[in-house]
């Protein structure tokens, strides 16, 4: 009789085969989730950094451009108040001229700078939205594989999630409730 019993039994083989390819399947999955995460967290702040460089980049740019700006409008409303003093001395018509040049080189300056930043401005925004992009798509593609992934193979990934929530369970419910062990019970 005895016999009979461990003859129908399913062998033990298929059962560890079966627990091995789960545990590869289930490895497999957390790996490929581990490496979505990690790229996804490196192409977010890859593009972090290169925006807050570029934001930087641009204000320094724009702060010197200022200070250029700054003292080439100095110099020219000194180089009008020289030519302004001559002129006056040389008579109404030429310090009118001089004003107007120093008053139009100002402008020009001013100009310039404003355009340098504007461009500088737009430079830096297009790049950063650039590398937004960039690691959204990178995102998306560690998403799409980890769907496809599971679409491929549901069973591995159903039995993972099962096995997983009934590990978690069996945890949760052990560090709540105390259950004596069969000596406590049977101690004599």
């Amino acid at each position: 009789m005895h016999d009979l019993c461990t003859n129908n039994r399913p062998p033990l083989m298929n059962t560890d085969t079966s627990t091995l390819a789960y545990d590869k399947h289930s490895q497999a999955a957390k790996d490929l989730a581990q490496e979505a995460a990690a790229n996804a967290r490196d192409a977010a702040q890859q593009a972090g950094y290169a925006a807050k460089d570029l934001a930087q980049h641009a204000a320094n740019t724009v702060k010197e451009t200022a200070q250029n700006g700054y003292s080439a409008a100095k110099e020219a409303a000194q180089n009008g108040y020289t030519a302004a003093k001559d002129a006056t001395q040389n008579g109404y018509s030429a310090a009118k001229d001089a004003v107007q040049n120093a008053g139009q080189a100002a402008r020009d300056l001013y100009q310039s700078a404003a355009h340098r930043a504007e461009d500088l401005y737009h430079s830096a925004a297009h790049r950063a939205e650039d590398l937004y992009h960039t690691a959204a798509a990178r995102a998306e593609q560690t998403l799409d594989q980890s769907k496809k992934y599971v679409r491929e193979n549901p069973v591995p990934s159903v039995l993972g999630a099962f096995a997983l929530g009934l590990t978690l369970g069996a945890l949760l419910g052990l560090s709540h409730h105390h259950q004596p062990t069969l000596r406590e019970r049977f101690r004599w």
